[in-house]
């Protein structure tokens, strides 16, 4: 249940915003509570190995190593999204984590800049951008790891990659959401389409596409799916157009704003802070962007390193993924819901990923024409 004081919500993000500037821990005590309320904590044996859900995910010679050592993991991902999912590594394999977190540009730049000096503590980094996880397995940052589910995941589309150099750990999702203080139910909107009604204008917020990939992705979403035109609808309507997600959604909490293009995982976890935003999950689809993962040569002959992203890509990494909000790469498990919304499962039709090739030959053009379309100049 979500609390409705705007007071309380507006903490939650600040504190949100000071982990993601700052990196830090594996979490706050109560993230292990928070988890297991998002998804229940499945079964777990660790008599002879390590087996979630009945898969493996680790020896006992691995599992006994891993406990006597710990996991240092850089990751761009959101700070909330990032705690909770290392607390939930630790509650399910006994295994404690440091986390640092930084924004994918800032994390490349260490990244590489610690690999060239040789002093990378990392064992595994993940990144929201495709196009700098292609830059680390090239700087030999990364190196080809198997998971226990490599054959099966190496068998699904576009989830490993370079033999095992990273992997598609799941995918970030972007749809709509309406401060639903603002917005009575029967009035709300439930189609893309419906942000083109006239009574959302000056109402709408939206991120510029060249921000990052997830709204660059939704971009080149809302053009081929919704069709070229749909730019020039949304620009109609006069949205605010902010730089920045955090901002973006402090702003429709507050009501400022009243409806906005938002993603998916991000927005859930303000909803559960307290925050008065209904996601929708539209019919007409979700855009998608990749979310990459690599053990790195520093993490090569470390267990914990090893044993996490085992654990990424077993059933139950991908089903606390999803349960957080976002798309589980994995194809042959179902996409539990998040919360009571259901997202679609990354081979459904509808949802409509943007690819590191479509980043790398379209990206400039889309922001680009974008950029002219809302008459935004950055």
């Amino acid at each position: 249940m979500k609390f409705t004081r705007w007071g309380a919500v507006a903490t939650a993000l600040l504190l949100s915003a000071s982990l993601a500037a700052c990196g830090g821990g594996a979490g706050r005590p109560d993230d292990v509570a928070v988890a297991a309320a998002m998804l229940p904590m499945p079964a777990i044996t660790d008599t002879d190995g390590l087996v979630i859900h009945g898969e493996e995910i680790a020896d006992a010679e691995l599992l006994a190593a891993a406990r006597g050592q710990s996991l240092n993991w850089y990751t761009a991902s959101g700070a909330e999204s990032a705690a909770l999912t290392a607390a939930r590594f630790e509650a399910e394999t006994g295994v404690d984590v440091n986390m640092t977190r930084l924004p994918s540009g800032k994390l490349n730049e260490r990244v590489l800049s610690e690999h060239g000096a040789g002093r990378l503590s990392a064992g595994v980094v993940t990144i929201t951008d495709p196009i700098l996880a292609e830059g680390f397995a090239a700087a030999g940052v990364f190196t080809p790891y198997r998971t226990p589910t490599y054959d099966k995941l190496a068998a699904m589309g576009d989830v490993v990659w370079g033999d095992g150099e990273y992997y598609t750990v799941y995918y970030s999702a972007y749809a709509f959401a309406y401060n639903d203080l603002a917005v009575e139910a029967n009035d709300a909107p439930a189609r893309w389409t419906d942000l083109l009604d006239s009574k959302w204008q000056g109402k709408l917020g939206v991120v510029n596409a060249g921000a990052g990939g997830t709204v660059q992705g939704l971009a080149d979403f809302q053009e081929r799916v919704m069709g070229k035109d749909y730019w020039a609808g949304l620009a109609a309507q006069e949205p605010r157009v902010f730089d920045t997600t955090s901002v973006q959604l402090e702003a429709l909490a507050r009501g400022e704003i009243e409806v906005a293009t938002v993603g998916f995982n991000s927005t859930y976890g303000a909803e559960e802070a307290g925050a008065p935003i209904e996601l929708v999950v539209p019919e007409q689809g979700v855009s998608g962007t990749f979310n990459m993962q690599g053990l790195t040569t520093a993490g090569a002959d470390n267990a914990a390193a090893r044993l996490f992203m085992n654990w990424t890509m077993s059933r139950s990494g991908q089903e606390f993924a999803a349960a957080q909000g976002f798309v589980g790469s994995r194809t042959d498990i179902e996409q539990v819901p998040t919360g009571h919304y259901q997202l679609p499962k990354a081979d459904d039709e509808n949802f409509v990923v943007y690819t590191p090739e479509d980043a790398r030959t379209r990206g400039e053009d889309i922001v680009a024409r974008w950029n002219k379309t809302f008459a935004f100049s950055g």
